[in-house]
């Protein structure tokens, strides 16, 4: 579906070219939660997705090259095969710090013409979410079992503790983020999917490749920097998946091919969802896998749903480093309740995460303390077990 972006009164406006009109009416009707199990459940079949990717040799043409991120490289071995990673940063034995750009371009999803006679229509405002995020443990420090500091910072000097320098000087911090305009989009039946719960609390639903058409669109009109992680905000929406981060190649004006990388993430209101699902929970999830995998290329054994004494595990068919899916996705999702996090009064709900050490059959980690996860380091004290 083809689309088109112009600036009104101050606000940026994608509208989607009409689709064409399908017979089977019964797609416009509200979908309707008996009750908040129901929506549970919903939410969890969503998921999270990644998007994309870019291969290896085009991630080390670029290093040093387009202006883009710092990142590094290095790998590990599993049962004598060599597994290459590259992550965001500097070299952790440098003790170079990196400060991080990012935007935060919150979406306004205007869906029209829902109901069996198309009458109803619900504007969901991304407001309260980009005002959480902004406050939330991602940018403002916070306390944690390793001290005092950003959640994505925090857990990646809790993987590299005894890789980094001596003196500890490492960081990988976010700047404070830079807010777009507010960008409008319209959602149709051929699009999306209306719902409500129990109470009559409106919720969304959008085709992922109909939000990843609509947020490559809008980038090519925001022209960023590369050295900018754009994360896009919907509240109250989601998009086939609850959150997903993509990587893929651009040429740019003179010619050259660089990254491009974003974040997508839903945020859902604490007071109607489970904790599991809150506010920057899937922010979480999806800044720190973008962080360890921001090109969408880092392999790893395929592994099992921890942990493994849940009789309902399952081999995962995800042979990725993406550090939120081992205990934010699969059957075993409920075993790890988030934590949640004090910030100026508010209460944040953060989705625990592996390190990197948990996919690599290493005993002990050689994380600090022998962590495999956080910021919960009880919650995994062994590593993957792997499905061959």
């Amino acid at each position: 579906m083809l689309s088109r972006l112009f600036l009104f009164a101050g606000v940026l406006v994608v509208l989607a070219q009409p689709a064409t009109a399908t017979s089977n009416q019964a797609a416009a009707d509200i979908v309707s939660f008996a009750d908040s199990q129901a929506l549970t459940t919903h939410l969890r079949e969503l998921g999270y997705k990644v998007r994309g990717g870019i291969d290896s040799a085009t991630v080390q043409q670029d290093t040093g090259q387009s202006g883009a991120f710092p990142h590094f490289s290095s790998s590990f071995s599993v049962g004598g095969k060599v597994y290459p990673f590259t992550m965001i940063g500097y070299p952790p034995a440098s003790g170079t710090p990196a400060a991080i750009n990012s935007i935060i371009i919150p979406l306004r999803m205007n869906f029209v013409g829902f109901g069996t006679k198309g009458r109803i229509s619900h504007t969901f405002d991304p407001s309260p979410a980009v005002a959480n995020i902004i406050g939330s443990p991602l940018y403002v420090p916070a306390a944690f079992p390793n001290g005092t500091g950003q959640f994505g910072d925090q857990m990646q000097r809790a993987a590299f503790w005894n890789q980094m320098d001596s003196n500890h000087r490492w960081h990988l911090r976010m700047n404070d983020p830079v807010m777009a305009p507010t960008i409008d989009i319209e959602v149709t039946p051929e699009t999306g999917t209306l719902s409500r719960d129990s109470a009559g609390n409106a919720f969304g639903d959008v085709r992922i490749d109909f939000m990843d058409a609509e947020i490559k669109t809008i980038l090519q009109f925001l022209n960023l920097g590369f050295d900018t992680l754009p994360i896009f905000v919907t509240d109250q929406v989601t998009a086939e998946a609850l959150g997903y981060h993509n990587a893929y190649t651009v040429k740019d004006d003179q010619g050259n091919t660089r990254l491009q990388t974003f974040a997508y993430t839903s945020w859902l209101d604490p007071a109607l969802v489970d904790p599991l699902f809150a506010d920057v929970s899937t922010f979480n999830h999806e800044l720190l896998e973008w962080m360890n995998d921001p090109f969408g290329n880092n392999r790893a054994p395929d592994w099992f749903y921890p942990p493994p004494s849940d009789p309902s595990t399952l081999c995962s068919g995800n042979p990725l480093l993406e550090v939120g899916d081992p205990q934010g996705n699969g059957p075993t999702f409920a075993d790890f309740p988030t934590f949640v996090s004090q910030v100026g009064g508010v209460s944040y709900h953060l989705q625990q995460l592996v390190l990197w050490q948990w996919f690599t059959d290493q005993v002990p980690s050689s994380a600090y303390h022998g962590w495999y996860t956080f910021p919960v380091p009880s919650s995994l004290t062994v590593p993957a077990v792997y499905c061959n």
